[in-house]
Formats: C-alpha cells, sequence, structure tokens
C-alpha cells in the first residue's frame, strides 16, 4: 500500500485518513526534497509479456539421466 503525505513540524502528515490497526509497523520514505508537485512512480503494470513466452509441453519433465542421477528411476 502507498499513500502520500507530507511533513509538518517534523511529522509525517498523511494526505488521507487511514485506517490501520494500533501498533501497525510503516516505512517512509523521501520521494523528493524541496520540491513541490512530487509524484509516486507508476505501479508496474502485468502482461507486458502476454502472447510472447511459450512454455515447452515438456517443461517439467527430468531427462532419463537426470532422473537416475537422483534415484528417481531405476537402471
Amino acid at each position: 500500500m502507498t499513500v502520500l503525505g507530507h511533513v509538518h513540524n517534523g511529522a509525517i502528515v498523511l494526505d488521507q485518513p487511514l485506517q490501520v490497526p494500533e501498533g501497525t509497523v510503516a516505512r517512509f520514505g523521501l520521494l523528493t526534497s524541496n520540491q513541490s508537485g512530487a509524484t509516486l512512480p507508476q505501479p508496474r503494470q502485468g502482461r507486458q509479456w502476454k502472447g510472447q513466452v511459450v512454455i515447452a509441453p515438456d517443461f517439467d519433465l527430468l531427462p532419463d539421466d537426470i532422473q537416475e542421477a537422483f534415484g528417481m528411476q531405476d537402471s
């Protein structure tokens, strides 16, 4: 979860109310210093590789010599 806020009198003040249980651990990082209009980096979007990657039908099968080396089949 990412929320925006600003520093006021040395404390971080959130821009929107946040309902979390008392004692919840939070991590804060500064986006910019002394720069107004700061924006968060855009969240990563998935599915860029859709239709471009093909998994071979035998992907999860081990070759016979590897199975034998691990004692997974009789010699």
